[in-house]
């Protein structure tokens, strides 16, 4: 039985700094931008997230009462141009993942960040709910990221 593709999804903001920038604040100020009460793990409880850098670094969050759930881990990691990571959070490590993939490209003094969210078809039966909801989730988290460039 063959596996019916699942389209990725695609979103794309622009920030005024240059890739040097957006890159470091996607990743070392995750915490600072990042939606966590109400797009994580923790939720409420959610104390941060950070991502730890290069390849085979985790998106990890973490609870007020030190729990820890990883999100995810890096596959490609070239600031200030790409960054590709599984996705899972909430799952462990072993069960089906996703990928995210972000590009940074300078853009006439700022920075166009394209990301995709794909390999819906790992989740099987659960795909298509479950990218229903990122359609919806990664304009939310774009947006915050968005707003803390402008600082």
């Amino acid at each position: 039985m063959a596996v019916e593709t699942v389209a990725p999804v695609i979103c794309s903001v622009t920030v005024r700094r240059p890739p040097e920038d957006a890159f470091r604040i996607f990743t070392e100020r995750i915490a600072d931008w990042w939606p966590l009460a109400t797009h994580s793990v923790y939720l409420d409880t959610s104390a941060s997230v950070a991502v730890e850098p290069g390849v085979g670094g985790r998106i990890v969050e973490r609870s007020v009462s030190g729990e820890e759930s990883s999100w995810g881990e890096i596959l490609v990691w070239e600031p200030p141009q790409r960054l590709a990571y599984t996705w899972h959070p909430g799952y462990g490590p072993d069960d089906p993942v996703t990928e995210v993939e972000l590009r940074f490209s300078a853009v006439d003094g700022a920075t166009r960040v394209d990301l995709e969210h794909r390999g819906w078809e790992a989740l099987a039966g659960r795909a298509e709910a479950t990218r229903d909801g990122y359609v919806e989730g990664w304009p939310v988290v774009l947006a915050r990221f968005t707003a803390a460039t402008a600082d």
